[in-house]
């Protein structure tokens, strides 16, 4: 393993069993430790580059009708850059693209054209996302075309990730946009914290967020985490990593400890967050109202038939 990609990481004993999910499962195949894991990372290997495949039918449909400034996020980021040699360290369940103000407003006429993208719903509900992206499938891969990111937008933030894009190469040596790595780690702040459950800190997105931020400038993430005001979010994930790891690389001054902090347990192999609205009211100063009424409302409509019903009627 190189140690100059991945930390040390090493759970509290009162965190063992977050051993059991399979990211850290494969981070220790990776290691040599775990070769039980081989079957899976290779399954896991050969999803991922299939979903790669479906990603590089969109990407080039768009550069070809001239979009050209979006970035991947998320799972597609990380595995075209930091993860670029361990394609199946983790798994991806779609793409997500994300894109400048200027293109977003071409994509409605693309997909007019490009009938081989065909709208997906269904495992998404409407309101969540008819504002937001444009959900369709490219091969056989969901791929969310984004706006913001965030199901509430933030002034100036998506401005700002694109005047901090950089060219790299992908998994096949293809040039593509990217966020720089600050960027790309406030993306999964505010896609992670702005869902309304906030029930989903897995072992593996705390620990991809640890791994991408030992790449990092530590004092210009907090700049920019300030900046948008997002400091809280921050450090409750800096929290939730220091109290699962043994010893972290960055110390416990690196964050303030803060009262909403209390809401935070432990179950199973993840964080649970008790009463989230409640920290969305600290962390977006009560902000959140309009965002927890939509998606009670599309979670109610997504999870029942007449829903499902008036989504499909809402596509035809």
């Amino acid at each position: 393993m190189n140690n100059e990609i991945f930390p040390e990481i090493v759970f509290r004993k009162e965190f063992a069993g977050f051993a059991e999910d399979p990211f850290v499962k494969a981070l220790d195949f990776i290691r040599g430790k775990n070769d039980d894991f081989k079957r899976k990372y290779a399954e896991t290997e050969a999803d991922n580059l299939l979903k790669y495949r479906d990603f590089r039918k969109i990407c080039d449909a768009l550069n070809a009708n001239g979009i050209k400034r979006f970035i991947p996020v998320k799972g597609m980021c990380v595995f075209n850059t930091i993860f670029s040699n361990y394609l199946g360290l983790r798994e991806m369940s779609d793409i997500d693209l994300l894109f400048a103000p200027e293109e977003y407003k071409k994509l409605k006429n693309f997909l007019a054209k490009h009938t081989e993208f065909p709208a997906s719903h269904g495992e998404h509900s409407f309101l969540e996302h008819s504002h937001e992206a444009f959900c369709v499938i490219s091969g056989k891969t969901l791929a969310e075309l984004h706006s913001q990111i965030t199901t509430m937008p933030i002034r100036g933030l998506i401005k700002e990730i694109f005047e901090n894009i950089e060219e790299t190469t992908d998994a096949s040596g293809r040039k593509m946009l990217v966020p720089k790595i600050e960027y790309t780690l406030l993306i999964m702040l505010m896609h992670d914290y702005t869902a309304a459950s906030l029930l989903n800190f897995s072992a593996r997105r705390l620990l991809e967020f640890y791994i991408l931020l030992s790449h990092a400038d530590m004092d210009k993430l907090r700049k920019i985490a300030a900046k948008f005001d997002l400091d809280r979010v921050l450090d409750m994930q800096l929290f939730m990593i220091w109290t699962m790891l043994e010893k972290t690389f960055f110390p416990k001054n690196s964050f303030k400890i803060r009262e909403e902090f209390g809401f935070i347990e432990t179950n199973g192999p993840r964080f649970h967050v008790k009463h989230p609205w409640k920290i969305h009211n600290k962390i977006f100063h009560g902000k959140t109202l309009p965002l927890g009424i939509k998606n009670s409302v599309g979670a109610i409509l997504r999870e029942t038939k007449i829903g499902l019903k008036f989504i499909d009627m809402l596509h035809r």
